[in-house]
């Protein structure tokens, strides 16, 4: 039980069906995290560049727990990875991933330094002390931009390396946040890359450029505290911003 307690309160977050796939993935981790071959930020348990060999599992994964993320898929091999699973019933979705190294992490100390927060705004970093209540503001402000934050425990590194800022307006409010986590196995070549987003900036403090600013701290974070070495984030062609 005291391995169990160490992780906090579970908590997940969206509509119904999104909490029971992160309470799904959540569950299926304690069974199968300690496999390189998996890899988890506290959505879905997923794989990273998998080939079509490993469609069974894929689909597996899918079935268990609602959905399921293959990241670092080539252009190469979406096509038929896409291909065979529909034709084994699983409906599929696609984002572009956008990737940064070194070069990505310079900027964004560039960016942190020569950054001014608006006055009376406070950053905050989610933690495993955080309670209920700033996860909600934190939530409130994720999800009415269509952003779906990881699990709890995974943003309060208790379950993953991972890190959430939230941007405390004068109102009390969140302004913006922005997260990223290592997920994955310590032993696997992805080991130190991060998949990095949930910027989200409530609509009256837009333009300010206040996601993309926590955002940087997030990398920054990872890559000081836990030696990530790589960010990506999925982005649909659509979203030329």
């Amino acid at each position: 039980m005291d391995a169990v307690a160490d992780l906090g309160k579970p908590r997940y977050f969206g509509s119904p069906t999104q909490q029971r796939m992160q309470a799904a993935a959540d569950a299926l981790w304690s069974l199968v995290g300690g496999d390189p071959l998996y890899a988890y930020e506290g959505r879905t348990v997923g794989l990273s560049a998998p080939g079509l060999e490993q469609l069974p599992t894929i689909v597996s994964l899918a079935r268990l727990q609602g959905a399921m993320l293959m990241a670092y898929v080539s252009p190469e091999a979406e096509p038929e990875l896409t291909a065979g699973a529909r034709t084994l019933g699983l409906s599929t979705d696609r984002w572009d991933h956008f990737m940064g190294g070194a070069r990505c992490i310079e900027t964004c100390a560039a960016y942190v330094r020569d950054f001014s927060l608006p006055e009376d705004h406070v950053v905050h970093r989610i933690g495993p002390e955080t309670g209920d209540a700033e996860f909600d503001r934190m939530a409130e402000t994720a999800l009415s931009c269509g952003v779906l934050p990881p699990a709890a425990q995974a943003l309060q590194g208790l379950s993953r390396h991972g890190v959430c800022f939230w941007l405390e307006a004068p109102d009390g409010g969140a302004a913006a946040c922005a997260g990223a986590v290592l997920r994955g196995h310590p032993d696997s070549r992805f080991a130190r890359s991060a998949w990095w987003g949930m910027l989200a900036t409530r609509p009256e403090d837009r333009g300010k450029s206040l996601s993309l600013y926590l955002g940087a701290l997030a990398v920054l974070h990872l890559h000081e505290t836990c030696g990530a070495e790589e960010f990506f984030t999925g982005v649909r062609r659509d979203n030329h911003v």
